[in-house]
């Protein structure tokens, strides 16, 4: 997951730096936020936490002004227990497509709509049994995110985020996380 984080920052440093260069308009965002996930299955629910890491990088001006890209992963905080099945979220990495308001201003709340792909690996235990059990589910992914400067003139802002990870006829993936944006 480290080496999975790492990329993702790297290779928006690498754009943003690319970009400074350039002097195109561009915006790089890193953010960290715990996340309260619900899994709905076979009738069950869990929710298990997890410590999510982002960044992000989006044209400012322009045709493509408001659209960027965003990397994450995510590392297990605790796992959640419901009749005999211990269930923890493994690992989860995503990939999105960011849409902004291209008429957004830095006093506004920013509102972003995600599109993209996301992974999670689920790893259950059957306290019964003492069977363990790990399984990926990767899909489709959609959400919004809302952003918002905490102290102004600075660039940190509070960040609001739910996103659907997963789901089909059996198995449900949610996630809200509330965190801290910095922007560079």
């Amino acid at each position: 997951m480290c080496k999975r984080l790492a990329l993702i920052i790297g290779a928006a440093g690498s754009i943003a730096s690319f970009g400074a260069m350039a002097e195109a308009p561009l915006a790089f965002h890193v953010s960290g936020q715990p996340v309260y996930t619900k899994i709905k299955t076979g009738g069950e629910s869990f929710s298990p936490s997890l410590f999510q890491f982002k960044a992000d990088i989006e044209v400012t001006d322009g045709l493509l002004d408001g659209i960027g890209i965003q990397g994450m992963v995510a590392a297990p905080i605790s796992d959640d227990k419901a009749t005999g099945i211990t269930l923890e979220i493994a690992q989860q990495s995503g990939v999105y497509i960011t849409l902004t308001n291209p008429e957004y201003q830095p006093d506004d709340v920013k509102v972003s709509v995600l599109l993209g792909y996301a992974s999670t690996e689920i790893e259950t235990v059957s306290t019964g049994l003492n069977a363990k059990h790990k399984d990926t589910f990767s899909d489709f992914s959609y959400g919004i995110s809302l952003q918002d400067r905490i102290i102004e003139g600075k660039p940190f802002y509070w960040t609001l985020d739910y996103i659907r990870y997963f789901k089909d006829d059996d198995l449900r993936i949610d996630g809200l996380g509330l965190g801290v944006t910095y922007a560079f």
